[in-house]
């Protein structure tokens, strides 16, 4: 459909906050120069982005410009049209979380992924005891359930919140159980088999990139 990955995933969390502005009341329509500051994104690169969704819309390319107009664009229009293109209309995703401590217990009761295409299944844990201990939404099992439980659940997604020098190991535990993709929180760098991916999630790395965009807007 000619959009590259890293313009599928700006398109996605595009939607995502689009969604999140209409829920706040303000549904009118947004400038580019207003999504690149609530992105940090070019507004260029925002206008090039949207401009690729019409040649993925099967059988009527002239739809991706109904959403645009002289004002701007229409936010839940563009967010429908995002999710039409990318396939995430109707797509459901099982997820788990692994490890719960301090970082993946807080997703036990985790309200964000309420009305979106993710649903935590399960979680999991070496010890047993804090498994007895903790209480979530979703049922929690030791690690070495993990075969038994994420093909029953059907679990394609996980949240890996363990030790970083545990990360290689419980990773290649969840993409031998069936897991395709692993949202990673700790400071290793994982290896994944093909078919498969890593998405690296570092507090860090979020923090420098902030870093970096204030001090280029200083030196423009």
């Amino acid at each position: 459909m000619g959009i590259s990955k890293p313009a599928a995933e700006r398109l996605a969390r595009l939607a995502r906050l689009l969604e999140q502005r209409i829920e706040a009341g303000m549904d009118g329509f947004v400038s580019s120069s207003e999504l690149e500051q609530m992105t940090g994104w070019p507004s260029h690169t925002i206008r090039k982005d949207i401009s690729r969704l019409g040649a993925g819309i099967p059988g009527n390319a002239e739809e991706a410009d109904a959403f645009s107009t002289p004002s701007g664009y229409e936010p839940g229009g563009l967010a429908a049209c995002i999710r039409r293109v990318l396939s995430l209309e109707n797509a459901a995703h099982n997820c788990c979380v692994v490890g719960l401590g301090r970082l993946g217990s807080s997703f036990l009761n985790y309200e964000a992924f309420a009305g979106t295409p993710f649903t935590l299944r399960a979680g999991f844990d070496s010890n047993v005891n804090r498994i007895e201990i903790l209480q979530g939404e979703f049922p929690l099992y030791p690690t070495f359930r993990m075969k038994e439980v994420i093909p029953r659940f059907d679990i394609k997604f996980a949240l890996l919140c363990v030790p970083g020098e545990c990360a290689q190991a419980s990773a290649d535990k969840l993409f031998s159980c069936g897991v395709t993709g692993i949202v990673n929180f700790t400071s290793a760098v994982l290896s994944a088999p093909p078919g498969t991916a890593v998405e690296n999630v570092s507090v860090l790395d979020a923090l420098g990139a902030l870093a970096a965009r204030l001090a280029f807007n200083r030196l423009k």
